[in-house]
């Protein structure tokens, strides 16, 4: 079995944050959704083998626990670009064999982002 794709839910009428997040500061590519489906709002997006698409939800409610996450080359530049960009940056030293740390997307739901090498399919 294979991960295909993550979804994460946002607000109707965020796209545009939606855009500055994840293509602006994180630097993944928007790919066009297709129809129907881009008559639904929201963005999807793609770095590499990472797919992500962030749908609209009504009500929304942020996921502060459930999360996806990243792996990254170089975790200090990404800390960099985050603050630079308002968002927050909290290290996790939970496990000392794991470097990495959260943040949270515009919406409030939670993205963790380890050290690539660290990962837990990694070790």
């Amino acid at each position: 079995m294979k991960l295909d794709h993550i979804q994460l839910a946002m607000p109707k009428g965020m796209e545009a944050q939606a855009r500055a997040f994840f293509s602006g500061v994180l630097g993944m590519q928007e790919e066009a959704k297709p129809y129907p489906l881009n008559e639904r709002g929201g963005c999807w997006f793609r770095k590499d083998e990472v797919i992500l698409h962030v749908g609209v939800e009504d009500p929304f409610i942020p996921q502060k626990k459930a999360h996806p996450a990243f792996l990254v080359a170089d975790l200090k530049v990404l800390e960099l670009q985050l603050i630079e960009a308002g968002y927050p940056v909290t290290w996790d030293a939970a496990l000392p064999e794991r470097t990495r740390f959260y943040t949270a997307d515009p919406f409030g739901n939670r993205i963790e982002f380890l050290k690539d090498g660290d990962g837990f399919g990694q070790k």
